[in-house]
């Protein structure tokens, strides 16, 4: 190992450094990448093609650095080193944008962020090949595309719709800063109150069916019954379908021209009536019944591989203390499946508090606005003329997602990972 090797290393990293490439292929790898950043910024190519995600580019250095390529430059602190080139570029930007070009010039502001987007990508995957025996380099690498999507889908929409939900933008995303007058234009209005009324009352009815029904369903087929297979494919079809396919297909069953009212009054009964999906009341019920019809069977396909994960032992130690087979589940198989549990539950619940599409070809709302759900708000508004209370409405939405789903990850792989 070198001197300049140790003095980027550092004398006690593990595991040591074995020399994969030699010292002409680095140095030629790192003056490549000097090449590649001169050339893009004297073509001003790729910025002139990315638009709004200019600022997206030090976040994708950032990520690059801390969590795809992680070399120990431990005696450089490279990383911090890092984080500084990011905010650096991040505060020029902001400073032309406030100043509105009277303390930092836009153009200079905006070469400050070429600098840094080219600084942090390019001298990291040089740094990478320098020192490309620790850390499953190549493994990481290969790992930067799902960062891209992460990153842009993701992190950087969520903040976009979070930002422009304080602005009064309409037809245009256009940014007029007006503070929450969105949100409380948003929590004022009365089909907002029915939207958030009807997605908990179909959280709580369908998750706990779809729960219940799901075990059931999975006990049964864990009784290795004949025909399985065929059963398992029966109950897992429905999930195969689209929402719109299934919505519509509920509609008719529901329909009291053409659906079970009319069949049941042919069969004879002439003074039956389910006309459910007309009634402002029970129009939500429909709704749950379609969803709970669509989803039980991806819940008991969960449910059913946690039953098969529970060793055979623990229910032949049951049989000879001569626990009874309902108990031996509630007191000790349920409690064995916990992180199924805990992952279908929540898989579920943040799937339920989404739904949209299965509304929209039931009852598109109706009847009147009975059925409205948080999501049709979002749509209506966002395509309507009025992109900020639709952007505050989503961002409610995303908030209360991640309430769901923060508990979770800490719980399951935070705390969870201490505890082990």
């Amino acid at each position: 190992m070198t001197t300049f090797d140790t003095a980027l290393v550092g004398a006690s990293s593990q595991p040591p450094h074995f020399q994969q490439f030699s010292n002409l292929v680095r140095y030629g790898v790192a003056g490549l990448m000097a090449v590649i950043g001169a050339l893009a910024l004297i073509f001003d190519f790729p910025f002139a093609q990315l638009g709004v995600f200019q600022p997206m580019m030090y976040a994708l250095g950032l990520v690059v650095v801390c969590l795809v390529i992680d070399v120990p430059f431990r005696k450089l602190n490279y990383q911090l080193g890092m984080i500084g080139v990011y905010l650096f570029g991040a505060a020029a930007a902001w400073v032309a944008w406030y100043s509105g070009g009277n303390w930092l010039s836009q153009d200079a502001a905006d070469f400050i962020w070429k600098v840094t987007a080219l600084f942090s990508f390019l001298f990291t995957i040089a740094a990478g090949v320098w020192n490309a025996p620790f850390k499953n380099f190549a493994a990481k690498t290969a790992a930067i595309p799902m960062m891209y999507i992460v990153l842009f889908a993701f992190i950087g929409c969520s903040l976009w719709t979070v930002l422009y939900s304080t602005s009064d933008a309409r037809i245009y995303p256009l940014y007029t800063y007006v503070g929450l007058k969105q949100y409380y234009r948003l929590f004022g209005a009365e089909i907002w109150h029915i939207a958030v009324k009807n997605v908990l009352i179909y959280i709580a009815l369908s998750t706990t069916g779809a729960m219940v029904a799901g075990f059931l369903l999975a006990v049964f087929m864990d009784q290795k019954i004949r025909l399985e297979g065929l059963f398992r494919t029966i109950y897992l079809y429905p999930f195969a379908l689209s929402f719109i396919v299934t919505g519509h297909v509920w509609a008719w069953i529901f329909s009291p021209e053409y659906g079970l009212e009319k069949s049941v009054r042919q069969l004879g009964w002439t003074t039956f009536s389910f006309d459910w999906i007309a009634n402002n009341d029970m129009a939500i019920y429909c709704v749950i019944i379609a969803g709970l019809w669509q989803g039980t069977g991806l819940v008991m396909a969960l449910m059913l591989a946690g039953l098969r994960g529970i060793d055979e032992e623990v229910w032949k130690a049951a049989r000879v203390d001569g626990i009874p087979k309902w108990r031996t589940y509630i007191s000790i198989v349920i409690p064995m499946m916990r992180p199924v549990l805990i992952t279908t539950l929540v898989f579920v619940a943040a799937g339920a508090f989404r739904v949209y599409d299965i509304v929209v070809a039931l009852t598109d709302g109706g009847p009147g606005i009975s059925t409205t759900v948080p999501s049709q708000y979002v749509y209506k508004y966002l395509f309507s003329g009025n992109i900020g209370q639709g952007l505050a409405a989503a961002t409610t939405m995303l908030v209360v997602s991640a309430v769901i789903l923060i508990p979770w990850v800490y719980v399951e792989f935070v705390k969870g990972k201490q505890i082990r």
